[in-house]
C-alpha cells in the first residue's frame, strides 16, 4: 500500500463531529479489545486523550489483510463497528501494531497528517496496540476548547469496564497517574463483583455494600449498595450494568437517589452497582425498571428496621420505625396501616397481605 490521502475530514451534515469524546472513542477501543478475546487491556492517556490515546490488549490480533481492510472506505469487517480505525485516523495521527497468534512478526500501520503509509513487518507481542496521537491536530478551535475530553467521564468508561468484565485484567494511567490495576478475579472467589469492587475504589466501600438479587426465566438484578453509614457525597460511584455493558438507564438511577435520600434522611449518595441481565429483544425495559425498583424498595425496608435496631427505643418498634422521618405519620387501619405525608397531607393504605409479600 502506497502513500495513500484520506478524504479531508470536515465538518459535513453526513458526520457528525460532536461524537469524537474522550469517553467514546476509549469505549469503542475496549469493545474492540473484548471482542477480539483480550483478557489483559493496558490504557494510557494523556492530556484528557488530546494528546494521546493508547489501549493495548493481548487478543486474537490482526494480520496484515485485516489492517489494510480496516481503513477502506467501506470497511464493515471488525467488530460490525463500520470504519473504527478509518473514523479515529480523521481526527488523529493513528498507530496501530498487531500480531496473530501464531505468527512470528507482526505488523505496522500508519495515517498521519491523513497519509495511509505503506504497513509494515515488525516487532509485537501477540494481540494489538492503538495509539491515537495528537488528537484534532487539524482543528485547532476543538483541541484548543476539548468540551468532551473530560477527566471524570474516562475514569467512569474505564470503571464501569473493568466492573462488567472481573474476568479481564485493565491496568490504567491517566495524566501519568495509575488510575486502575484490576489482576483478572479468581475463579474460586465467593463474589467476584464484590471482590473487583475492592480493587477498582476501596475496601472500605466493598465492606459496607448491601447485596439483594432477583431471578427469574428471562430477567437476572443484581444489586450493590453502601448503606446510610458510608454515604457518597458525590454521584461518582453510581453504575449500572446491562448485559456486561455499562448503560445509562437515568429512571432507576434517579429512583434509587429518591428513594435512598427519602428513607434515610440524608442529603448524599450512596455508591451503588446494579447489574441486569435480560434480552433486550424480547422483554420490555419499562418491566425491568419496575422490577429493579421493587427490589430496591424491598431491600431499603428491611434496612430501615435494621436502622431502627440500632435505637435505645425498642419498646414502641413500629411507631419508631415509621416516624424516624419527619415528613411521615403511621397510624393503624381495619385493613391494614395508613401512612400519611404530613408536607401534603394525602394519605396511603397498605393492606397487611402487601406488607407480607413485601417481607417475602
Amino acid at each position: 500500500m502506497s502513500n495513500t490521502p484520506l478524504a479531508k475530514y470536515s465538518k459535513s451534515k453526513n458526520t457528525e463531529y460532536e461524537e469524537y469524546s474522550a469517553s467514546k472513542i476509549i469505549r469503542n477501543l475496549i469493545e474492540f479489545s473484548i471482542n477480539d478475546s483480550a483478557n489483559k487491556i493496558s490504557i494510557k492517556i494523556e492530556r484528557n486523550g488530546l494528546s494521546l490515546i493508547e489501549i493495548k490488549n493481548n487478543g486474537n490480533g490482526l494480520s496484515s489483510k485485516d489492517l489494510a481492510e480496516s481503513v477502506e472506505n467501506n470497511s464493515v469487517t471488525l467488530n460490525n463497528n463500520q470504519n473504527i480505525f478509518l473514523n479515529l485516523s480523521k481526527i488523529s495521527n493513528l498507530e496501530i501494531i498487531s500480531k496473530e497468534k501464531d505468527k512470528t512478526r507482526g505488523s505496522l500501520l500508519k495515517i498521519t497528517n491523513d497519509k495511509i503509509q505503506p504497513i509494515k513487518e515488525c516487532y509485537a507481542d501477540i494481540g494489538t496496540k492503538i495509539s491515537l496521537k495528537d488528537i484534532f491536530y487539524n482543528d485547532n478551535e476543538k483541541r484548543t476548547n476539548p468540551e468532551n475530553f473530560i477527566e471524570d467521564d474516562i475514569k467512569n468508561t474505564i470503571f464501569n469496564y473493568a466492573l462488567a468484565f472481573p474476568n479481564i485484567n485493565f491496568l490504567a494511567k491517566l495524566n501519568n497517574t495509575s488510575i486502575i490495576n484490576t489482576p483478572i478475579e479468581d475463579k474460586f472467589s465467593k463474589d467476584k463483583i464484590i471482590s473487583r469492587i475492592s480493587k477498582v475504589f476501596d475496601n472500605k466501600i466493598a465492606k459496607s455494600l448491601i447485596k439483594e438479587q432477583l431471578e427469574t426465566e428471562k430477567i437476572k438484578i443484581k444489586i450493590y449498595y453502601t448503606n446510610k453509614k458510608q454515604v457518597s457525597k458525590k454521584k461518582n460511584n453510581q453504575y449500572i450494568i446491562v448485559n456486561n455493558k455499562p448503560a445509562r438507564f437515568q429512571e432507576i438511577k434517579r429512583a434509587f437517589n429518591d428513594i435512598y435520600r427519602k428513607s434515610f434522611e440524608v442529603d448524599g449518595y450512596p455508591s451503588f452497582f446494579i447489574f441486569l441481565n435480560y434480552n433486550e429483544n424480547l422483554v420490555d425495559r419499562k418491566k425491568v425498571e419496575k422490577m429493579t425498583k421493587g427490589l430496591i424498595l424491598k431491600s431499603f425496608s428491611k434496612q430501615i428496621y435494621e436502622f431502627d435496631k440500632d435505637k435505645k427505643n425498642k419498646n414502641n418498634l413500629i411507631k419508631s420505625v415509621f416516624n424516624f422521618h419527619k415528613n411521615f405519620q403511621l397510624t393503624e387501619s381495619k385493613n391494614g396501616i395508613i401512612i400519611k405525608n404530613n408536607k401534603n397531607n394525602k394519605k396511603v393504605e397498605i393492606s397487611i397481605s402487601n406488607i407480607k409479600n413485601l417481607f417475602k
